[in-house]
């Protein structure tokens, strides 16, 4: 099980090192008798490698699924911080007159990637669409299975659903990814971490 926290931007990190701290949920945890680890990913930007290493809670308890804290920034088995994905997906759609490979292009330049193909952004793109449509249509189901469906099971309704679908969509719209990096990276991160927070999955 993941659970996602504030992310602070990469470069403030020492030695290429990131470490993901909260203090609150780890108290949490640590007072509930879990045992904690790390566990390590690798991500890439700026023209390195860094490692981001996470805080894992385990209670001992045969096939219970350890408790990882991971940023808001970090998708698992994905090498590129999810805002990377993201504005590539946003530039791209924001520039219909432009190719995939110019957009991956000018993707590699903004972040100091040393490879981000064409291939990579078309691949995101269908996955984020993909997870979109599945998160709607999932919840649309378990809302219509059960009577007062957001009530009963905590799930939104339809029409909530519909309605939190198009305003992703609109706030991922509105993301100014010409205007600054620093600015655009910080509402990728809080799109994803809303999303994760309500839904319980990732972007991509």
């Amino acid at each position: 099980m993941y659970i996602l926290t504030r992310a602070e931007f990469l470069e403030n990190c020492k030695d290429n090192i990131y470490l993901v701290h909260d203090a609150d949920i780890e108290e949490r945890y640590l007072n509930a008798g879990y045992h904690r680890s790390e566990r390590s990913y690798r991500i890439k930007e700026q023209y390195k490698e860094f490692t981001v290493t996470c805080p894992e809670f385990r209670n001992g308890k045969k096939g219970a699924e350890p408790v990882v804290i991971i940023p808001s920034f970090l998708v698992p088995r994905r090498p590129y911080p999810v805002y990377v994905y993201m504005y590539a997906i946003e530039l791209y759609g924001e520039s219909p007159e432009k190719s995939q490979r110019w957009v991956a292009e000018e993707t590699r330049k903004h972040f100091g990637l040393r490879s981000f193909a064409h291939t990579t952004l078309g691949r995101a793109l269908k996955a984020f669409i993909h997870k979109i449509r599945e998160t709607a249509k999932s919840f649309e189901e378990d809302a219509a299975e059960s009577p007062g469906g957001d009530k009963a099971s905590g799930f939104p309704t339809t029409r909530m659903t519909s309605a939190l679908r198009k305003q992703a969509v609109r706030f991922l719209n509105g993301i100014p990814v010409k205007s600054g990096k620093g600015q655009a990276v910080i509402a990728f991160c809080e799109l994803a971490e809303k999303w994760f927070k309500v839904y319980g999955r990732f972007l991509l």
